[in-house]
């Protein structure tokens, strides 16, 4: 009788099986199977004797060479040396180098990613090449799950940067598996860890009420000086443009008046079916637009010399942090994307506001929202228990006697 050949996985299963559970060569063969390196066993009766026993391995093919000699042995007993498998050469990978893998992958992104994407992809790129040639690797198929562990314990970051990078790392091996210069994905067998300030980064922050009033007051003070260009008022309409939109900082840099139409409806995005999804701003913020592009073109914050978008952000992002300085000491470190959850955070609040409104205003999924704005607004878990306090405050209550005393 031939021995059956399962994989039993273990609790520290890269492909998050669970423990102790079984899959065989055809159950992992399916598409979107998570691989993993848990080892190999076989079952079956060898002279009369039923056993079950770790093959060693976790190649499907080295596991049926080992199972073949025991049934050939009929035995279960000893150590089976099994001479290396070659694969067909039908079957190997064709070889890159790691400079090729990651030249390649970066012409590819930058037809379709934005610009500040690539950039990102680009920079740890860099770092993984200079890791490459501090190990002596040369070839892309030479690197394994440790080295990837090894290259992320090297980056001097937050774990929550780490996760964010580890989101990069992914696609890359995953485009060199589909181009065959690979023979798996070892970032998908790497975990990132989940610890308290992985969950907190997960969290998001917007301003206060409390503290917009601060960042408004600022912007009184703000250039006032002949030798700035623009004043605290072209700061302040800068970030209601944010506020009352949830658009990114780029987006709000470049607006241009086109996007508003004449009821005050503001174009934030397209859907992939074409679709425009349009948000709301008041009159008074209606006015100042029309104000803005009257004076200073279609671009109300300005036309640029430079195309790049890397820095026309970046001086809007200097003036932000010079306003800030003005504000005094802060909780947490404030950005410019801190408008946009403030965009969230202000709709959430308002009764009737559903997470699928939230969503479809942000261009993320339900899902996305319920993750990063379920639970970060301390004004939220305020008016909850505002509410609790006012629901049970007339409600009926039990008359006891004091304690008093107690253990002796």
């Amino acid at each position: 009788m031939a021995l059956k050949l399962y994989r039993r996985h273990r609790k520290e299963c890269e492909g998050s099986h669970a423990e102790d559970t079984r899959s065989g060569e055809f159950e992992e063969g399916r598409r979107g199977w998570k691989k993993c390196g848990c080892l190999i066993h076989a079952s079956g009766s060898l002279h009369g004797a039923f056993k079950r026993k770790n093959t060693g391995r976790t190649d499907w093919r080295e596991a049926k060479a080992i199972a073949l000699e025991w049934e050939k042995t009929h035995s279960w007993d000893g150590e089976v040396a099994v001479p290396p498998i070659v694969p067909e050469p039908s079957s190997l990978p064709k070889r890159t180098t790691i400079e090729r893998a990651a030249k390649t992958f970066l012409d590819e992104l930058r037809e379709h990613a934005a610009a500040a994407t690539h950039k990102k992809y680009r920079l740890l790129l860099n770092r993984f090449k200079a890791f490459s040639e501090q190990r002596g690797y040369v070839m892309i198929d030479q690197w394994e799950p440790l080295d990837v562990r090894e290259f992320r314990s090297s980056w001097k970051v937050s774990p929550g940067t780490a996760v964010r990078n580890m989101a990069m790392l992914k696609p890359f091996f995953e485009w060199c598996l589909n181009n065959e210069w690979v023979s798996r994905n070892p970032a998908r067998l790497v975990k990132n860890p989940k610890g308290r300030e992985v969950r907190r980064a997960e969290q998001k922050l917007p301003f206060t009420d409390e503290e917009l009033k601060r960042i408004y007051e600022a912007c009184k003070t703000y250039g006032r000086e002949s030798r700035y260009v623009w004043n605290g008022d072209d700061l302040a309409d800068f970030i209601s443009l944010s506020i009352y939109t949830g658009l990114r900082i780029s987006d709000v840099a470049l607006f241009h008046i086109d996007r508003m139409l004449p009821t005050g409806e503001i174009l934030i995005r397209t859907t992939k079916a074409g679709t425009h999804v349009y948000t709301w701003v008041p009159d008074w913020l209606q006015k100042r637009i029309q104000e803005r592009s009257e004076k200073h073109g279609p671009f109300i914050f300005g036309t640029h010399k430079t195309e790049t978008l890397e820095v026309i952000t970046e001086g809007w992002r200097r003036k932000l942090k010079k306003l800030w300085k003005r504000c005094g000491e802060w909780k947490e470190t404030p950005t410019p994307h801190r408008f946009r959850h403030t965009f969230a955070r202000i709709l959430l609040q308002k009764p009737g506001v559903t997470v699928r409104d939230v969503a479809e205003l942000l261009g993320n999924t339900e899902d996305m929202i319920r993750k990063h704005y379920g639970a970060w607004v301390p004004e939220r878990q305020a008016r909850l228990t505002k509410i609790l306090k006012e629901a049970f405050e007339n409600k009926p209550r039990p008359r006891l006697v004091p304690i008093r005393g107690g253990r002796t």
